[in-house]
């Protein structure tokens, strides 16, 4: 077993990163200077300075040695991005890498093993995107992963060259480097884009001659040498990674993820405890899985930077390394072996030993093996009872664990018993007590009965102790129980019965008279008839005839009220008891509440912090963004106010023009009908000539009203353009002006933080004093409780009532919270649609802008069809050019023929002599009507050159006319490349002011969530202090008004103790005077004076119970006041549980919807890139849609070419026709002037 070795090695810095370094290296341990708890060991870190030489020596050399004799091997490069990892394996051409300096030394180690023959294959091979790729056979993409039980974990389709020196694998390894993926960030020019595995594969057997080959072992030991360049692990924000690289890097982190988890897994001995190892998480661990806690001698060097900007990834890389330390793995030679090669070692082995037992020549060999083979049995035997003993002892630990299992119930049955019973034992020690205590208790009992009934009954105690001595000696047990029976079961009709007393007396309680009644029942209730005569017959002695009540009788029927009331105090104090527990839980649950309530606040101010952080980073990044936005705004207000002074100079030129034209094409006109009409007469294919000058006259017409159609649609189109602009500039306005309110409202959110911050800290010490003043109050409360344990046992139904009333009231009140908070959650989802419906509004925008461009590609394609309609005129030209041409070839040749019948006519008149005179004069009228007609016919003629030479400028004017357009129709391809650019940036703009609103929105709604859960938190702790204040003061109130009833209620006591005593005094006389009298008139004055005596008492007794009556009855309304004071700090209690509750789920609310607004951000994004893609897609459509507009103007600019060239050629035809026209009408001149 041997663990990974671990070795660290940091990247050069530059002088200001060395400065702010925050690591500093000793020995072979690195530790944070800042934070003392960051501390790793390993078993080499290697400064700046060294190189990689120092690095392969300490630990890869010993790997590649052991490769040689046929362990497996391997060497990882960890670290972060521009680590240095590359260099680390690769190297360069001054200081080679660790996969050079293992080839090297590799081969020089297979030439110094003269009696082994190797053979050496390499195969290179990279993880992209978690897709397998061949690096020396390009082709070969996205392998598989296949296990077998020869090969073990292979990749199938791989390709392995067999090598025999260093410098064909260099060769190799050049050209798989060449089609590695590699890419350009921020922190690298050269970026690995994937993780490369180098592997080495070397076979090895040992030689032999050929009469050594049966002698030989023909096992063949097969090593594997994997040396891994890794791909660092990167963050996007700071590599800037989009697109192509964000994939690739997250497949990077992804890989380098489940690396990390396996590793720490193996530190973990999970494989060893049968659990699960996620190797096949990550095609990069699947394909290493022997190197990571497998059959391999491993290494791992880690590489780091130590700038202060890398701090985190530097701790991470060297956690990750200090995890690797604790892995082990269990490396071993790797042997392949046949049957007939084990036959051929088992046979040489026994024969070295048949040699060394010859060459030790013991003539006891034979001996020896018996020795041998008996050692062998006993070990055997040895074995087998060392087996069974174990058993047994197995056997016996199982039975001593059951043993344990059950005496451990026992005890804990017999614990439970034993508090079961220490509890009957109290509770019978008290019922004993009671029980003990007599009519003429001892001193030990009447200690216990004070303690119990606390300090106010030792007064009272004391006074009946007095009463007693005072009284003399007490009537008999038989006498007292039967006057009790009499007073409960024999009701009397005198001013004041017996009921009436005891109803007002059931509050008061006498200590002693409750233990002579329980001592009553100790004994049998039968009496004897002669004690019920002799005390019947002293009571009727005593009776006055209105049936007035026995003194003796109240008492009894005070003493059996007053047992009534201890009887029920003592039954209540247990319950006080339970109370008083109750109470101190609860003490102890609001501790914990209040530290649980601390640690959130702590938490939200941290939360409060960071967002703050977060929320004034992206408020600058929107500045930023704003002001290149302003200026791209700007240089576009720049272009477009040149394109539209440029536009409107050539639409002044073009109307100019036009107009020249149109003039000009007017008077044309007026011309040629003039013209027309002169010629009518005269020739008919003059007239010909005309009316195809005038269509060609009109068509030059339709192609200029057409030209001006198409200006004015320029001039549409370039309004349109500006409106548009100006409506872009107005929502860039509105923009600005929205992110001046947003950036008022951030600062004001900021003052709203900060003055949120100064009412927590507050609210902190309110609630630390309020601690301290609950701690207090509750120390009093608990004495207070002592105090007032017979207090609390008059709680009624009443009290109930109310307190169920009370969490009636509280149930409403979380019911109108909850609905609130319901109300809350439906305002959010309602900003959430309106989010939506704005996203969606954004949407039709985006939609309305390609509908503009759909409908700007439709005019293009219109123009290009007017164009084309141009050119087919243009093309028709001349072939009614042609036509007409034709015509006047016809034409001539009819002229010819009227030659010829004149020629016959004139032979007919010379041969007719008759009509010689008449010929004559019609001759001098036709030479006269010749030469009219040759003068005209030269007019003409000159008419015909004015004409051409009109035509041949309109031509040029129509030259420079198509030129033009064809400048107009570049300036509006600019104009539109400039509109989309535009329009494209402000798509753009849109965008991210979208993205940034969205934020912000977001924001703020969080921002107002919890500024409303702030304040609603301190608004219940502001009521809920308030109202412990005055619980407080109430209490306090309360406790002093209790203070003074019970000194009312003492003094009242003992008026009453003194005033029963003096009775009982007098009754005593008066009855032995009534023994001893015997006339009957003194006994009725006696019996008069006695009934007067007892009505005074009475009249005192009254006067003293509705004293003592309204003494209870304030003392009642105190005890209410405290049991509702002592509701209302429980209704607090409660309210402050709610009050936690509901934040506590306003909380993961607001923590929800975060996750909905960046679910919904996410989709924004993924639409916003699929729109982007959608424009890169539509780009390379308009671009073929340019080329094809190029190609329509340069096939226009060769149709004028042909047109000029056309028109020229019949120019020429003209002119040769009019010369043979003037040739022909000359002819005829000679030829009548030959005739005349």
């Amino acid at each position: 077993m041997e663990r990974i070795h671990v070795a660290v090695r940091s990247r050069p810095l530059s002088p200001e990163d060395a400065r702010s370094s925050p690591w500093r290296i000793s020995g072979n341990t690195i530790a944070h200077s800042a934070q003392s708890f960051t501390r790793f060991e390993f078993d080499r870190i290697f400064g700046e300075e060294c190189r990689t030489a120092e690095v392969y020596e300490t630990r890869t050399k010993r790997i590649v040695d052991s490769v040689v004799r046929g362990f497996n091997g391997t060497v990882f490069a960890y670290g972060q991005t521009n680590s240095g990892k590359t260099h680390t394996m690769r190297g360069s051409t001054n200081e080679p890498g660790i996969i050079p300096l293992a080839v090297q030394d590799l081969f020089q180690r297979i030439e110094e093993h003269m009696d082994r023959e190797f053979l050496v294959r390499m195969s290179y091979m990279e993880i992209y995107n978690e897709d397998i790729n061949d690096l020396l056979v390009p082709e070969h993409r996205k392998l598989q992963i296949h296990e077998s039980s020869e090969k073990g974990i292979f990749v199938a389709g791989l390709r392995e060259e067999i090598v025999t020196c260093a410098e064909q694998v260099m060769d190799f390894m050049s050209f798989g480097e060449s089609h590695r993926h590699i890419g350009e960030t921020n922190m690298n020019l050269y970026s690995s884009r994937s993780h490369t595995i180098f592997r080495m594969v070397i076979e090895s057997r040992e030689k032999g001659d050929d009469n050594e080959v049966e002698d030989s072992c023909d096992a063949v030991r097969v090593s594997v040498l994997n040396l891994v360049d890794l791909a660092g692990s990167e963050r996007a924000a700071k590599t800037g990674a989009e697109g192509v690289r964000l994939k690739e890097g997250s497949h990077i982190n992804k890989s380098l993820m489940t690396l990390g988890t396996v590793i720490k897994k193996l530190s973990e001995g999970i494989d060893g405890q049968g659990g699960h190892v996620p190797y096949r998480d990550s095609k990069l661990t699947r394909i290493l899985q022997p190197a990571l806690g497998g059959n391999s001698n491993t290494a791992i060097i880690c590489n780091i930077t130590l700038a202060q900007v890398h701090a985190d990834e530097t701790k991470s890389s060297l956690q990750f390394a200090s995890r690797a330390l604790r892995v082990t793995n269990c490396a071993c030679v790797n042997e392949i072996l046949t049957d007939a090669a084990l036959l051929k070692r088992q046979k040489k082995e026994i024969e070295e030993l048949r040699a060394k037992l010859r060459n030790s020549q013991s003539d006891h060999w034979g001996e020896e093996i018996l020795n041998l083979r008996n050692t062998l049995l006993q070990s055997e035997l040895e074995k087998e009872r060392i087996a069974l003993e174990l058993e047994e002892e197995k056997k016996a630990k199982e039975q001593r664990d059951r043993r344990l299992i059950e005496q451990a119930k026992k005890i804990e049955n017999l614990s439970s018993l034993v508090l079961n019973s220490e509890r009957d034992d109290r509770s019978t020690a008290f019922s004993k007590d009671k029980r003990r205590v007599t009519w003429c208790p001892g001193p030990n009992t009447r200690q216990i009965g004070i303690e119990v009934l606390g300090p106010a009954a030792e007064g009272r105690a004391s006074s009946t102790v007095r009463n007693e001595r005072n009284m003399g000696i007490p009537p008999r047990f038989e006498e007292l129980m039967q006057g009790s029976y009499a007073s409960n079961d024999e009701p009397s009709s005198g001013a004041c019965s017996s009921s009436d007393i005891s109803k007002d007396s059931e509050d008061v309680s006498l200590p002693d008279s409750h233990a002579l009644l329980h001592v009553t029942r100790r004994k049998p209730n039968t009496m004897k008839k002669s004690d019920q005569e002799q005390f019947g017959g002293t009571t009727g002695e005593l009776v006055i005839p209105q049936d007035p009540c026995d003194g003796n009788d109240a008492l009894q029927s005070q003493e059996s009220t007053a047992s009534c009331v201890v009887s029920s105090l003592s039954a209540r104090e247990s319950e006080a008891i339970f109370v008083i527990k109750q109470l101190q839980d609860q003490i102890k649950l609001l501790e914990a509440e209040k530290s649980s309530i601390q640690t959130n606040l702590d938490d939200v101010l941290e939360l409060a912090t960071q967002q703050k952080t977060s929320f004034s980073e992206k408020y600058e990044e929107l500045q930023q963004n704003a002001l290149a936005a302003q200026e791209q705004a700007k240089v576009a207000n720049e272009k477009l106010s040149t394109l539209s002074a440029n536009v409107k100079s050539n639409q002044e030129v073009a109307y100019g023009f036009l107009s020249n034209v149109l003039m000009e094409t007017r008077g044309i006109t007026l011309e040629t009908d003039q013209l027309g009409n002169s010629v009518d007469s005269a020739l008919s294919f003059i007239d010909e000539l005309c009316q195809n000058l005038l269509t060609m006259a009109q068509g030059i017409l339709e192609v200029k009203h057409s030209a001006h159609e198409d200006i004015t649609q320029i001039g549409s189109m370039i309004m349109d353009y500006e409106k548009l602009l100006a409506c872009l500039m107005e929502k860039f306005c509105k923009l600005e002006s929205e992110k001046k309110l947003l950036e008022e409202q951030s600062q004001d959110q900021q003052n709203e933080i900060d003055k949120l911050k100064s009412s927590l800290e507050s609210c902190e010490k309110a609630i630390d004093d309020c601690t301290l003043q609950h701690e207090l109050e509750k120390d009093s409360i608990l004495s207070d409780l002592l105090n007032l344990q017979k207090e609390v046992s008059t709680l009624s139904s009443s009290s109930l009532m109310k307190e169920k009333e009370s969490i009636r009231k509280e149930l409403d009140r979380t019911k109108a919270k909850l609905r609130e908070t319901e109300n809350k959650l439906k305002n959010s989802i309602q900003e959430k649609i309106k989010l939506q419906s704005e996203k969606a509004e954004a949407h039709k925008e985006v939609k309305k802008l390609q509908s503009q461009r759909t409908l700007l590609e439709r005019d293009l394609r219109k123009r290009d069809s007017v164009t084309v309609d141009k050119r087919h005129e243009l093309n028709s030209m001349p072939q009614e050019l042609a036509e007409v041409f034709d015509q006047a070839v016809q034409m001539q040749e009819e002229y010819q023929k009227l030659e010829v019948h004149a020629f016959n006519m004139e032979t007919e008149i010379s041969s007719l002599q008759e009509a010689l005179t008449t010929s004559i004069a019609e001759k001098d009228e036709a030479l006269s009507k010749v030469e009219l007609m040759t003068s005209e016919l030269e007019d003409l003629a000159n008419k015909l050159n004015s004409s051409e030479s009109e035509r041949n400028s309109l031509s040029d004017e129509i030259a420079l006319l198509t030129k033009k357009s064809i400048a107009s129709e570049s300036i509006l391809k600019r104009l539109e490349a400039s509109f989309n650019s535009v329009s494209r940036e402000k798509e753009d703009m849109g965008m991210q002011l979208t993205d940034a609103l969205l934020d912000m929105e977001s924001e703020k709604s969080i921002w107002t969530a919890k500024e409303r859960a702030y304040l609603e938190t301190n608004q219940r702790l502001n009521i809920c202090l308030d109202e412990n204040r005055k619980l407080s003061e109430d209490l306090i109130k309360v406790r002093q008004e209790l203070v003074c009833c019970r000194e009312r209620c003492r003094t009242l006591e003992e008026k009453l103790a003194l005033s029963l005593e003096g009775d009982m005094n007098e009754k005593g006389i008066k009855c032995c005077e009534a023994c001893k009298g015997s006339d009957q008139a003194v006994e009725k004055g006696r019996t008069i004076d006695g009934a007067i005596g007892e009505n005074e008492l009475q009249k005192q007794l009254l006067m003293i119970t509705e004293e003592r009556n309204s003494l209870l009855s304030e003392t009642q309304q105190m005890r209410l006041i405290v049991n509702e004071a002592e509701v209302l700090k429980e209704n607090c209690n409660i309210k402050l549980i709610h009050a936690k509750a509901t934040v506590d789920e306003l909380s993961s609310r607001i923590s929800v919807m975060e996750v909905n607004m960046k679910n919904d951000a996410v989709a924004h994004n993924k639409e916003k890139t699929k729109l982007r893609m959608q424009i890169r897609w539509l780009e390379p459509q308009l671009e073929a849609h340019r080329g094809q507009l190029k190609e329509a103007v340069d096939e226009m600019r060769i149709m004028d070419a042909k047109y000029q060239e056309a028109s020229t050629m019949l120019k020429k035809e003209l002119s040769q026709s009019c010369r043979e026209v003037l040739r022909l009408r000359e002819m005829l001149k000679e030829s009548q002037g030959t005739r005349n």
